[in-house]
């Protein structure tokens, strides 16, 4: 099972020029059956794009896209990810503005995933996590 990250849904919704097909091949991955996770804060991170791109009458959509991903596990951010990602960064002394990937990376953990669909070379700095894309 791997973990997917908010940029691959980003790019498939917006049938990104560069990274679109990549992003699609792995959609169509995870809708042939493939099990995979994401969480609650990779789905907020997505409607804040959105909506920050003007794009908030697609989220509806996404949302429903979502639903229809049976195989796809959306597993819910906890206060002891926050905390887990805070050890993260101090291990790895890992610079702030990875925040977002060391919560994702705190979930992994919790998952026991190790492999990552996603565009984020910051995902790279931590050891444990394998990126796929």
């Amino acid at each position: 099972m791997r973990f997917v990250d908010s940029n691959v849904f980003v790019y498939h919704l917006a049938a990104d020029p560069i990274h679109g097909q990549t992003a699609k091949n792995l959609m169509e991955k995870i809708e042939a059956g493939e099990k995979s996770a994401t969480s609650t804060l990779v789905i907020a991170q997505v409607c804040s794009y959105l909506k920050w791109k003007r794009m908030q009458n697609v989220i509806p959509l996404f949302l429903s896209f979502l639903k229809g991903l049976t195989t796809l596990q959306k597993i819910e951010t906890h206060m002891l990810d926050f905390e887990e990602a805070r050890s993260i960064q101090s291990q790895l002394n890992l610079p702030w503005s990875m925040w977002d990937d060391m919560v994702i990376a705190a979930q992994m953990k919790r998952l026991n995933l190790k492999e990552i669909y996603s565009n984020d070379g910051d995902f790279d700095k931590i050891p444990w996590i394998k990126r796929i894309f």
